[in-house]
């Protein structure tokens, strides 16, 4: 079921969609895109205009800044070797009240790991249309909206199973002020929750992922102690079952 988006209005910022279950706003297939290498001649994204104005749309794909989990700024500078072998068309369309908006994403070459998988952000940035009166009497301020998903590319040869299997196999252990979550698996793993002794951890802070076979560090108020649960983000961003360990300090 496609979930439908309104506009949100901040003034001097890029706003985001906000959720909503209403018949206005912009409809959007998938919040989380798997990118299967099977797939040789890409992956398709859509979305669907359902205000009553005219957008134009500008898609491009972003890395992510793994210190806070989003997109990485803009101003970012990247040399050569930070290209993302990734291309999304069409990088700009006029979307219509009503009209869908297909985008194709293509891998360009074969320079990410193949033993793991590679994460970047799908953003797609709509200006809309300015009413003709306005235009001619002018002092209107137009905003843009943004919504970034996050985009996995998945190589072949990885389990089966996913994240969902992924979710089992984390181990994580209390060092001083943190959680330290040790990865063993090629997936990217997204927490929904995760809680200490009860208590739950920043939402803020569960931004940033756990990388393929590799670590990460979450902090902790002092004295969180005791049992750890924790559930993940999956491919179809459904939280998987809950997942328990005894406290394991290091």
């Amino acid at each position: 079921m496609k979930r439908i988006l309104l506009l949100a209005a901040l003034t001097g910022a890029l706003p985001c969609f906000a959720s909503q279950e209403t018949a206005s706003g912009f409809s959007l297939n998938q919040f989380r895109i798997v990118y299967p290498a099977a797939e040789k001649k890409g992956i398709t994204w859509s979305m669907t205009n359902n205000t009553g104005r005219a957008y134009l749309m500008q898609s491009w794909i972003r890395p992510m800044d793994f210190t806070t989990g989003l997109p990485a700024a803009e101003s970012d500078s990247k040399g050569p070797g930070d290209a993302i072998p990734l291309m999304v068309t069409p990088p700009l369309k006029r979307l219509d009240p009503g009209e869908q908006l297909t985008l194709r994403i293509r891998l360009t070459g074969m320079t990410l790991p193949q033993d793991r998988e590679s994460v970047f952000y799908l953003s797609v940035k709509g200006i809309p249309a300015m009413p003709e009166k306005a235009s001619q009497t002018g002092g209107q301020l137009v905003l843009a909206v943004v919504n970034n998903m996050k985009m996995f590319y998945r190589p072949a040869g990885l389990p089966d199973e996913g994240v969902k299997g992924a979710a089992k196999q984390l181990r994580f252990s209390l060092q001083n002020d943190a959680l330290v979550v040790d990865n063993p698996t090629p997936f990217y793993i997204n927490f929904s929750q995760v809680t200490v002794g009860g208590k739950p951890l920043e939402a803020e802070a569960l931004r940033r992922l756990v990388p393929p076979k590799g670590q990460q560090r979450y902090p902790v108020s002092a004295g969180m102690r005791g049992e750890v649960t924790w559930q993940v983000l999956d491919e179809d961003s459904q939280q998987t079952a809950v997942q328990r360990q005894t406290e394991n300090n290091s």
